[in-house]
């Protein structure tokens, strides 16, 4: 029943969307403008800057961590070693155990590891990219346009009289018995 209703609500809607976007238009058109974010990111020499200071940092970051990824290692070839060693059933059963847990252990630290790499990215690229977009919003302030895209039609900049998010929380919030 709900998928019906769903249905025949968004064939209204789409049988009525030809109309609104013409009366939209008769209104008032938009102005708008892209910008082709892969290529500020290659020609943007702050971009240059950031990737390079990443780069540098990442790979400060890694010396130290590849001697404790070493360490792991060679304790797991020693625990592989033992275990395929003559050892009582007890005893294999316990080295297989140690090496799970320490198989685990050493997941987990190079899962911190990419973790920690990609943090060093986004801090170094974080400010990079918040100036970019306040210059995408001053320059479409400046020339007049509504809506700025990325080339690949991502939504960069809108003017706010076009933001409708607020309205939709609250009418979302209101149905689920949440007033402002």
């Amino acid at each position: 029943m709900r998928l019906r209703l769903f249905f025949v609500v968004t064939l209204a809607a789409a049988a009525a969307l030809p109309g609104l976007l013409a009366a939209a238009e008769e209104e008032r058109a938009f102005d708008y403008a892209y910008v082709n974010m892969e290529r500020l990111v290659d020609e943007y020499i702050l971009f240059k800057e950031a990737k390079k200071e990443a780069e540098r940092k990442i790979d400060e970051a890694r010396v130290e961590d590849l001697e404790k990824m070493s360490e792991y290692q060679e304790k797991l070839v020693a625990l592989e070693e033992k275990a395929a060693g003559p050892l009582t059933p007890e005893a294999k059963a316990q080295t297989k155990e140690e090496y799970s847990a320490l198989r685990r252990e050493a997941l987990d630290f190079r899962d911190t590891l990419l973790a920690k790499y990609k943090r060093i990215e986004r801090d170094a690229f974080e400010p990079v990219y918040k100036n970019v977009y306040e210059k995408i919003a001053s320059y479409a302030k400046k020339e007049d346009y509504d809506v700025v895209f990325d080339y690949s039609a991502i939504l960069l900049y809108a003017d706010e009289k076009y933001d409708i998010t607020e309205d939709i929380v609250n009418e979302l919030n209101e149905e689920a018995g949440i007033s402002k």
